[in-house]
């Protein structure tokens, strides 16, 4: 028969057997916020094993709406870079403009006014007469070159000016310009310099133009000029303001200025002036004398 206390430790001994082989696993699942952890421990087996942890790892997924944001503004950055290389490129600032016309080029130091250049029709209709025969080319370029070792200080008005002749040319049946022969080149020479000096001192504006010269006689005396006109002998020349056409009080102005001059300093280049009621103004300087002052209002004209 058995005693207490060896009934004790036999029913301990089944009771330890019944609880294997009614559990023969446990599994434990612990899991945190950042991982997963899985235990598995096996009560079938007498041996110990280590416990398996997977550790998987954590899935980033990135905004996609954030990585475009974050790529356009690369792209408008680089944009806006090559926007400002560029615009630095072409943002240079354009030489003054210059001319290649002897007359804009002044020699006085003083002489500080702009020229106003022939209208296109008159340049055109120039070059067209210039083109129209080579000897008339070569002519042309020695009379340019006559007037500029002649005029090294003062400025040679455009020949497109200086080789106009009367203005009923084409009613007299001649060409809008004439050449001067050579033995008449020097007689134009003072009367250049006096041109000059008038638009130095400021008596002729810029804008005055020369639009007569040098006549033939043949045209000369077609048109009604004097038989002693100094245009025969290329000395002369009439010019003109053309915006002061229409305007007696600017007209008037010019005249007053011309007639002090001609009255004060006229002497010392034999200036001989001519006024006329078109508002053509005649220089020469092969006399000292003035005609034509009965078609200015000017008080010094009247003298």
């Amino acid at each position: 028969m058995f005693g207490s206390r060896q009934v004790y430790h036999l029913g301990w001994l089944i009771g330890l057997g019944l609880g294997c082989a009614i559990l023969p696993a446990q599994a434990a699942i612990l899991s945190d916020s950042s991982e997963r952890r899985v235990q598995i421990r096996s009560t079938t087996s007498h041996q110990n094993q280590a416990p398996i942890v997977i550790n998987p790892k954590p899935i980033v997924i990135q905004d996609s709406l954030q990585a475009l944001i974050t790529q356009k503004q690369r792209e408008n950055s680089e944009s806006d870079q090559i926007l400002i290389e560029e615009r630095q490129r072409v943002s240079v600032k354009a030489p003054p403009s210059t001319s290649n016309s002897r007359y804009l080029q002044q020699d006085f130091s003083s002489l500080k006014y702009q020229t106003t250049y022939p209208n296109h029709y008159a340049m055109d209709s120039f070059k067209s007469w210039l083109n129209n025969s080579r000897f008339r080319s070569q002519q042309v370029n020695s009379y340019q070159q006559y007037l500029d070792s002649r005029l090294s200080s003062f400025n040679v008005p455009p020949l497109s000016q200086l080789l106009t002749t009367a203005r009923s040319w084409e009613r007299c049946g001649f060409e809008p310009y004439q050449l001067p022969p050579e033995y008449l080149w020097a007689n134009v020479v003072p009367t250049l310099k006096l041109y000059a000096e008038l638009k130095r001192q400021g008596i002729l504006p810029a804008s005055a133009e020369i639009r007569s010269v040098y006549r033939s006689p043949e045209l000369n005396s077609c048109a009604g000029g004097a038989a002693g006109s100094k245009h025969l002998t290329a000395g002369a020349i009439d010019i003109w303001v053309p915006e002061y056409e229409g305007n007696p009080w600017q007209l008037t102005n010019l005249q007053e200025g011309l007639c002090q001059f001609w009255q004060y300093q006229g002497a010392a280049y034999d200036f001989g002036l001519g006024l006329y009621a078109t508002g053509a103004i005649h220089l020469d300087t092969q006399g000292y004398r003035k005609w034509g002052f009965e078609h200015s209002k000017s008080n010094f004209c009247s003298y």
